[in-house]
C-alpha cells in the first residue's frame, strides 16, 4: 500500500492507481424507489473537494436505470466517497461514518476492504478523497478480478480501475467502461481551467462527467446503432458548513426536497433512451443561473 500525501498547492502529477494500490492521497430521507440493500451498480464516478471551502461533491454515471445517489458519500470539510460495482449500502456506510470520524482516505479504504467487515471485496470498487489541516489525500480501490481490461461472459472487453490527482483533490474511478478514457479524460477535464471562469467544484464535476461520456463511457449502454453512453446520472454537492449528507437507501433521490444537499440533480432513463447527461447539463445550467454561490 503507498502511502503519500501532499498540500494542495504543491503536485500537480496525475497517477494511475488499481487494485489494492492507494494514491494519497445526513440527511437520510426521501421517496424510495427500491428497498433492496444491494445493486449491480457498476459505474463511472467523479469525486472531489475543495481545499479551500471545504465543498464535497460526487458525481456519477452509469447504464443502470435507477436513481443512484446513494452511491455517493458527503461529509463536508471532512471528505466523500463513491461506493460502487457491486454496491452495497452497509459498506456505503462504513465508509461515510469513516470519513466523519476523521480518517484519512487510505484509513477508509482499510477499513471497509478488511475481511471482517466485507468478505466479497473482489465484486467492488471505491473512490475517496478527504480533507485534514489542509490536506487533501485521495484513495482507490478496484477488485483485482476488474482492473485494467478484462473480457466479460458477453465477450465484450470493458475497463477498470482508478485515477487521481491529490493536487486537485480529486479521484475518477469506472468499470464496465468503454476503455481507460473514460476515467483519464474525465479527470484531465476536472482539471482544466476555464477561461470564462466556470472553475467551481460544481462545474467541474460536472464537466468531468460529460468528458467521460464523450470517451464512450459504459461499455452496456453503446452497440452498433446506440451510442447512449449511460441510463442514469447525478451531481451532488454540500457546503463546506452543512451537514453530511448520504441517502437512505438505493433506488432514491432527494432531490428538490429539504434533505437534499445544496445541489442535487438526478435523472434516470432507459436503455436504449436519450443520454441522461444531456437532461442533467440542461438541468444543472438552470441550477446554476439561479444558486446563491
Amino acid at each position: 500500500m503507498q502511502n503519500i500525501s501532499w498540500r494542495v498547492k504543491l503536485d500537480r502529477g496525475a497517477v494511475l492507481i488499481f487494485g489494492t494500490m492507494l494514491v494519497v492521497s445526513g440527511c437520510i430521507s426521501g421517496s424510495s424507489l427500491e428497498q433492496s440493500k444491494t445493486m449491480e451498480m457498476t459505474t463511472w464516478s467523479v469525486v472531489a473537494v475543495d481545499p479551500l471551502s471545504g465543498d464535497v461533491g460526487v458525481a456519477s454515471a452509469s447504464c443502470v436505470p435507477s436513481f443512484a445517489d446513494a452511491l455517493a458519500a458527503l461529509v463536508p470539510g471532512k471528505g466523500a466517497a463513491a461506493t460502487q460495482a457491486s454496491f452495497d449500502i452497509d459498506n456505503r456506510n462504513v465508509v461515510y461514518e469513516a470519513i466523519k470520524e476523521g480518517l484519512n482516505a487510505e484509513q477508509v479504504i482499510a477499513r471497509v476492504t478488511d475481511p471482517s467487515v466485507d468478505k466479497e471485496t473482489d465484486r467492488r470498487q471505491y473512490g475517496v478523497v478527504t480533507l485534514s489541516d489542509g490536506v487533501v489525500h485521495t484513495a482507490g480501490f478496484t477488485a483485482p478480478s476488474r482492473e485494467g481490461t478484462t473480457e466479460g461472459t458477453d465477450g465484450i472487453k470493458r475497463w477498470a480501475g482508478v485515477m487521481a490527482h491529490a493536487g486537485m483533490g480529486v479521484t475518477v474511478q469506472g468499470n464496465t467502461l468503454v476503455n481507460e478514457a473514460v476515467v483519464a479524460d474525465g479527470l484531465e477535464a476536472f482539471g482544466w481551467e476555464d477561461p470564462t471562469g466556470f472553475n467551481e467544484l460544481s462545474d467541474r464535476l460536472m464537466r468531468a462527467l460529460e468528458a467521460g461520456s464523450v470517451a464512450g463511457g459504459d461499455v452496456r449502454c453503446n452497440n452498433e446503432t446506440t451510442r447512449q453512453t449511460a441510463a442514469m446520472a447525478f451531481i451532488l454537492v454540500a457546503r463546506g458548513g452543512d451537514e453530511p449528507y448520504a441517502t437512505r437507501e438505493i433506488g432514491m433521490s432527494d432531490q428538490g426536497t429539504s434533505t437534499a444537499p445544496w445541489l442535487a440533480i438526478s435523472v434516470r432513463g432507459e436503455r436504449g433512451g436519450d443520454n441522461p447527461l444531456l437532461e442533467l447539463r440542461l438541468k444543472y445550467d438552470q441550477w446554476r443561473r439561479g444558486s446563491d454561490r
